[in-house]
């Protein structure tokens, strides 16, 4: 049903071509082989502890049952999933070069329809937000019916996008946000909105500085501390989780910024090493009380692995990781002036109070804060997260009139 919004919409000023993904039979056969060989490691006290969650990483035992339960994973029927919605390739002229971004679309037949993109984070991908998909299909079972032409890109270097980075000099994530503004235009849109959550979330807030970006919507955001500001019980509670949290659980951006090499190779040589790597933070970075599936954590690094994703993705940590060392901010450029949504989901990982967000940016026109839900908002609460997104944008002019 979902194939029915895959016709372009008028206007489009580059064709993007349609894709299928399908991961070669040879490519399966070695992937379950190399799972089936791969060695879990002894015993440890520290891999036994489960009762301080996320101390120190995963458990043994967790792995064990996580390996059984990828060597009986069915990747072809998370293929049937993907291709059951409209893909397609865009060729986009950028200061990475040329590079061919995959994404996932619902377009509408609409006129009046608002474009907007969903952008993704790490360790995320394009499928964070297929939950959201299946909400609008069923809310919206027509393309006469769909008010959005809904674009959900994978970030250059990521899923179908991984070899879109240049290997002939460095990536950056300002690049590769301008090369999604880019395709955005490409497709025709003259005005569109964007959303996004952790790396997603800068993505939008590089976006949000072209004239064509009319509003953006975040569900994480980093300000400066406002001591001025009167805060209620439960911000205290998220801000000292935060504070923790960046004190004990960022070392693998450490690792991602300082160490971009070797761990990339080191994570290409064992599908069940790359399993341990991104499971761990599925595990951890959700509100505890509604743990994910092990399926979903099954389906990202399924794909991470058959893409050849990681070594090529965790650029954006270098000069997030050389701002922190050399004292400064990471400020990322953001719009003061583009109406702003942004939404809290009380267990994500990085936090700022809503009066903080007020007053650091005066475009804020929306904000809602939800008591459930952590760092992967369109995996836990997808429903919560498109109703702020639709609220946030019924008032906000995107098309020119």
């Amino acid at each position: 049903m979902a194939q029915a919004f895959g016709d372009l919409p008028s206007g489009v000023v580059k064709t993007p071509e349609k894709f299928t993904l399908r991961v070669p039979d040879q490519d399966l056969d070695e992937f379950k082989q190399l799972l089936q060989l791969s060695k879990i490691g002894p015993e440890t006290w520290y891999n036994q502890q489960e009762r301080d969650r996320g101390r120190y990483g995963i458990t043994r035992d967790w792995l064990i049952g996580a390996k059984d339960a990828w060597l009986k994973f069915d990747w072809r029927k998370q293929e049937d999933r993907i291709n059951s919605f409209p893909n397609f390739k865009a060729k986009v002229e950028s200061a990475m070069g040329t590079v061919d971004i995959h994404f996932t679309a619902l377009f509408s037949k609409r006129k009046d329809a608002v474009p907007i993109a969903f952008m993704h984070g790490w360790p995320g991908s394009f499928l964070e937000f297929f939950p959201i998909l299946d909400l609008l299909v069923k809310k919206y079972p027509t393309p006469d019916s769909l008010p959005y032409h809904v674009i959900v890109p994978s970030l250059p270097g990521y899923g179908p996008s991984a070899d879109s980075v240049p290997v002939d000099k460095e990536p950056s994530l300002q690049e590769a946000a301008e090369a999604l503004h880019q395709m955005m235009l490409d497709l025709g849109f003259s005005g569109y909105a964007v959303q996004g959550g952790d790396l997603g979330s800068l993505i939008s807030r590089y976006m949000s500085l072209h004239k064509e970006c009319k509003a953006f919507h975040l569900n994480m955001l980093m300000t400066e501390a406002d001591g001025s500001s009167e805060l209620t019980q439960q911000d205290l509670e998220q801000l000292q989780r935060s504070a923790e949290w960046s004190r004990r659980g960022t070392s693998y951006s450490m690792s991602h910024g300082l160490r971009t090499a070797t761990i990339g190779l080191a994570l290409s040589a064992s599908p069940l090493a790359l399993l341990a790597w991104i499971g761990e933070k599925y595990l951890e970075w959700v509100d505890s009380r509604y743990p994910l599936q092990m399926e979903v954590i099954l389906e990202v690094v399924s794909l991470y692995w058959f893409t050849s994703t990681f070594p090529r993705c965790i650029y954006p940590y270098v000069q997030r990781v050389e701002d922190r060392l050399a004292g400064k901010s990471g400020y990322i450029p953001t719009s003061k002036e583009t109406p702003m949504g942004y939404s809290i989901f009380r267990y994500d990982l990085i936090f700022a109070p809503k009066p903080w967000a007020e007053k650091a940016y005066p475009n804020l026109k929306f904000c809602r804060i939800h008591e459930e839900g952590g760092h992967f908002a369109a995996l836990e609460r997808p429903e919560a997260l498109l109703q702020d997104v639709e609220d946030f944008l019924k008032p906000v002019q995107v098309l020119e009139t």
